[in-house]
């Protein structure tokens, strides 16, 4: 089976980590064609997904939003992709790489739920995935086999102590990084681990293709 192939080849996982960049390239073309003053230390991500924001809901905010959208849903697919690659190729245990599978559906959730869809499930799908993406980063990286570089290993450390710190800021309601640059500090901090972690094999030899019983057994 191909995907089964692809889960077990480092060098396709190290590309689909870097569809995460996406996010960035997503976040920043939407913020720019923003009608009015848009500020990443103080706006929150969800307004980015919506047509109309305000405090009454009828503001203009960007045409391009749907491409915040989409960078959302493929990143947080891209992010299941690579926790599932993680665990077929032993790299990461079952705990931490299902917990960042499950990150991964969050942030995709958040992309299809908007703010303007359902403010509460959005903001509950975003931080489902500052919460489990933040602890689970930092467990793979804390933990991973030899097959991953100690240098890469350290940055990806770094990065999920940033997001844990962004994401207790975030919740705790303080105003030290602001509303939005916590909730970046969060997000950016597992996206960054998750390109450290995963870029570091992009030159490994692919793995001899298995079958889709190996597949079973290696995620139970």
């Amino acid at each position: 089976m191909r995907i089964v192939r692809a889960l077990h080849n480092a060098r396709v996982t190290g590309w689909a980590s870097l569809v995460t960049l996406g996010y960035f390239a997503a976040e920043w073309v939407v913020s720019a064609t923003w009608r009015g003053h848009y500020g990443y230390r103080e706006d929150l991500i969800g307004p980015l997904g919506t047509a109309f924001c305000g405090p009454a809901g009828n503001w203009p905010c960007s045409d391009l939003y749907r491409v915040m959208n989409v960078g959302l849903v493929s990143t947080g697919l891209a992010i299941v992709f690579v926790a599932a690659s993680m665990l077929a190729q032993r790299v990461a245990e079952r705990g931490p790489a299902i917990l960042l599978l499950s990150a991964g559906i969050g942030l995709a959730a958040s992309g299809v739920i908007t703010q303007q869809v359902d403010y509460s499930w959005n903001l509950t799908a975003i931080v489902a995935f500052m919460t489990l993406g933040s602890v689970s980063v930092l467990f793979i990286a804390m933990g991973s086999t030899s097959a991953l570089s100690a240098e890469r290993r350290g940055v990806a450390v770094v990065a999920g102590v940033v997001s844990l710190v962004g994401y207790l800021t975030f919740m705790g309601g303080h105003t030290i990084f602001g509303s939005g640059g916590a909730q970046r500090m969060a997000i950016y901090g597992i996206l960054v681990a998750v390109i450290a972690l995963c870029t570091s094999r992009l030159r490994a030899t692919p793995a001899a293709s298995v079958d889709a019983r190996q597949l079973v057994e290696d995620l139970r």
